[in-house]
């Protein structure tokens, strides 16, 4: 009976945990977020035409995202296509970290 009823409760929990992460503020405010390291990347990146092609689709992903988000149909689509939308965005923010944290520092000084 206990077992059951916990099964039902962390049942619960994680389906309003999934709510809460793919409600569309919360994908607007990580939208944002990849959003401000893909320029912060811009700018520290060496001007590698690949590197800088990558960065810039990322922006423009990015800010389709942000503009679905911020619609009332954005909340129609299915859970599973809000899933991938999510995903992709914390994808692109683990390969603009990563990115960042290969690039030289620009000066041979510690300061």
């Amino acid at each position: 009976m206990f077992d059951w009823i916990r099964r039902k409760w962390r049942t619960f929990r994680m389906a309003r945990q999934l709510a809460a992460e793919l409600h569309p503020e919360r994908l607007l405010e990580l939208a944002l977020e990849v959003r401000a390291l893909a320029d912060a990347a811009s700018r520290v990146c060496p001007p590698e035409r690949r590197l800088q092609s990558r960065i810039r689709g990322i922006i423009t992903e990015v800010e389709r995202i942000s503009g679905l988000a911020a619609t009332p149909q954005f909340r129609q689509l299915p859970t599973e296509k809000r899933q991938v939308l999510r995903r992709g965005l914390v994808q692109s923010r683990e390969q603009l970290l990563r990115v960042m944290g290969h690039v030289p520092a620009p000066t041979k000084l510690l300061q």
